[in-house]
């Protein structure tokens, strides 16, 4: 059964609609989180609150919005509260960021290895973010994971542009060298 039909019943009340749809999509959650708070129980806390707030609030999704994508700003948008309680940084909601055309040319051009990085090969990259100093690794998780522009990452981190820039370049540079080590202590050739 598609989403949109989970979501109908859900909202008529259909409890086991309800627990299919979240089961389904616990693993959004739980991976944005992890991205960003790098730590597995407080990922799980997240995620979990998450799927609550995306249930108690489902009157809220658009009709023609999808599920997934929803719930997954979500689980950012509460990540960064978590980071920013922990007075370590400071974010803006992903919902004050406003969503404009944006200039293409301002995007940070990636190198093939950068590319690597994407949201569609992650399956080792997740404890190689926990490395990361926690500016770097949102900067980089917004930016190469989830895709978001380099001006939302900044006004997301409350920095400026530059700073985005720096950090994002910074943590793709960690990146690499910690993959470029794993590969040598794999017997990889680099």
């Amino acid at each position: 059964m598609e989403d949109e039909a989970l979501i109908a019943r859900v909202r008529r009340g259909d409890l086991a609609a309800a627990s299919e749809l979240l089961r389904r999509h616990e693993k959004t959650a739980y991976s944005a989180a992890l991205r960003l708070v790098g730590g597995r129980t407080e990922a799980e806390d997240i995620a979990q609150e998450a799927l609550v707030r995306a249930y108690t609030h489902l009157g809220e999704l658009d009709d023609g919005s999808t599920f997934g994508p929803w719930l997954r700003r979500i689980a950012i948008n509460l990540s960064l509260n978590a980071l920013r309680r922990r007075g370590r940084l400071q974010f803006e909601s992903l919902d004050a960021v406003p969503h404009p055309f944006y200039d293409f040319e301002d995007r940070l051009a990636r190198t093939p290895e950068e590319h690597a990085l994407s949201a569609s090969d992650l399956t080792g990259m997740d404890a190689l973010f926990e490395h990361l100093p926690p500016e770097q690794r949102v900067a980089v998780v917004l930016s190469d994971v989830y895709d978001y522009d380099i001006v939302d990452v900044a006004a997301l981190s409350r920095c400026k542009l530059s700073a985005a820039k720096m950090r994002i370049a910074r943590g793709r540079a960690t990146l690499r060298k910690l993959l470029e080590e794993q590969n040598r202590a794999n017997g990889d050739p680099a």
